[in-house]
């Protein structure tokens, strides 16, 4: 697709899906602060993408007829650490909740930033690479 870009896009990519997600589980810990029985809901963000990014990178395959292995999709990570992360019933604190999804947003934005620069980058090795 695009060569030296592609690596950095799959990552902005997965690093976006991951904090919409987390966002949306953050928020629902919000609407349910007063809710009997809710359990607070999260994934840890850092933990998920070091392991995908160890997954994606552990096998490579050089020729059709290889197998091509088992590697998980970023919902089968997600996944894995949500059942971790059940905790007891009404423990959601809503200070803290609003402190983490402030946080999140901030990364998410960080996040687009990056991405933009690296479009401004590609954009210049494009328009200057044919001088």
């Amino acid at each position: 697709m695009l060569g030296v870009f592609e690596k950095t896009f799959n990552l902005v990519k997965t690093a976006l899906k991951l904090r919409s997600y987390k966002h949306s589980l953050l928020t629902s810990n919000i609407a349910n602060v007063d809710t009997p029985g809710y359990r607070r809901k999260d994934i840890p963000f850092e933990k998920i993408i070091q392991s995908y990014l160890s997954e994606k990178t552990r096998l490579k395959t050089t020729h059709p007829k290889h197998f091509k292995g088992s590697l998980k999709s970023i919902n089968e990570f997600v996944k894995a650490y949500e059942e971790e992360t059940l905790g007891t019933p009404n423990n959601v604190n809503l200070e803290e909740e609003l402190v983490q999804l402030t946080e999140n947003q901030m990364l998410y934005e960080a996040t687009l930033q990056a991405l933009s620069k690296e479009l401004e980058r590609l954009k210049e090795a494009i328009t200057e690479g044919g001088r």
